[in-house]
């Protein structure tokens, strides 16, 4: 579980992860300044979401409390994704849940709601009949991955080894949640950072272009009277005095503040540090979970983007971030290579709009 006492060092927000890769998406010229941030796109299965549901239920004892799961997926470091006949067999077992539990049937129900609003639910098109010999009810679980090219199952259920997914249980929530948080913090920096600086060069240039070019609009007198203005300051004894003592009194403020204003940087520091290890270590951990994979196929990219967003978007759109996660093209009319895969791939629905996005439902 999530140690909710533990103090964090740096106070930015895991869940602000999600916005940073939602601006990421929509600007990709961030992408190098964020860096490669990981995304893992999980299949819940029914022992998954019963076991968020019966802890909620009957473990928690803080309302805003959160599993390590929940928190890496609020983050956005975690899309997860479940057919639809996760519903029914959820609700199925409410009854019985709920007498576990020691709540009525509502209540579960309405938490079971509120558990709903963190999976993202698909309808698989496949019709599942090759895993029928091992067990027919996991088949829809199996065939959104595969449809998804999601990266895990996250199931307690030996069936889906045997099926070929790649499966995880709760082994790995601590480690994504860690990597939110951490990920969070580093990024967060980077974007301030990036905009300081081009903000800084911005009005260092902006304000030596107005300086030239208000020297430039002076008539010659008056250029000869500012440069003998400057030069008087620095060659008379008293101005130069005064010069020199007002930077002496800067100097002093800043030592004066030292004792402050170090162990707030140097812990500042630390905290960043710390953030950047932990960040790359829990990184490369879940990197040697995955599974092995090819180079991603436009279409793979398409899946991926139309998952991410929460709207529906344009082919010109899809096309734009498909290139921008790295996929590589020289073709002159790549739009219309992706507008023809959405159309082919039945994974895809497009509205009156003309607008794109996956086969998911509410």
């Amino acid at each position: 579980m999530t140690d909710e006492r533990k103090p964090v060092p740096v106070c930015i927000s895991s869940d602000a992860l999600r916005a940073l890769l939602a601006l990421r998406d929509e600007f990709p010229f961030l992408r190098r300044l964020f860096g490669d941030i990981a995304q893992i796109v999980m299949v819940l299965d029914a022992s998954a979401a019963q076991w968020e549901l019966r802890w909620r239920l009957r473990s928690r004892t803080n309302p805003t409390s959160r599993t390590d799961l929940h928190e890496a997926i609020d983050s956005g470091a975690v899309i997860a994704v479940a057919p639809i006949f996760l519903k029914q067999e959820i609700e199925k077992y409410l009854p019985s849940i709920a007498r576990d539990s020691g709540v009525s049937v509502e209540v579960a129900n309405a938490e079971w709601q509120r558990v709903q609003s963190l999976i993202r639910f698909y309808a698989p098109i496949g019709t599942g009949a090759e895993f029928a010999l091992v067990d027919p009810k996991d088949s829809p679980y199996i065939l959104t991955a595969r449809e998804l090219d999601a990266d895990f199952v996250r199931t307690s259920d030996a069936h889906f080894t045997r099926m070929g997914a790649t499966v995880i249980g709760r082994e790995l929530d601590r480690m994504l949640r860690d990597y939110a948080r951490s990920t969070s913090v580093l990024v967060t920096v980077k974007l301030g950072s990036g905009y300081a600086i081009t903000f800084s060069i911005v009005a260092f240039v902006e304000t030596i272009r107005g300086i030239t070019e208000m020297l430039r609009r002076l008539p010659p007198a008056a250029k000869v009277i500012l440069a003998a203005a400057v030069a008087l300051v620095f060659l008379h004894p008293s101005s130069r005095e005064k010069v020199i003592q007002y930077a002496k009194t800067i100097w002093q403020r800043l030592r004066e503040a030292k004792p402050i204003l170090v162990p707030i940087l140097q812990e500042a520091a630390k905290s960043l540090d710390e953030a950047m290890t932990t960040s790359r270590t829990t990184r490369e951990a879940i990197r040697l979970r995955l599974p092995l994979r090819g180079k991603k196929t436009a279409l793979a990219h398409a899946r991926l983007i139309c998952l991410r967003s929460s709207d529906a978007l344009t082919v010109d759109e899809i096309a734009r971030r498909i290139l921008a996660n790295g996929y590589s093209s020289r073709s002159k009319t790549f739009t219309a290579y992706v507008h023809r895969l959405l159309r082919e791939d039945r994974c895809f629905v497009v509205n009156a709009k003309g607008l794109w996005r996956l086969r998911l439902a509410a």
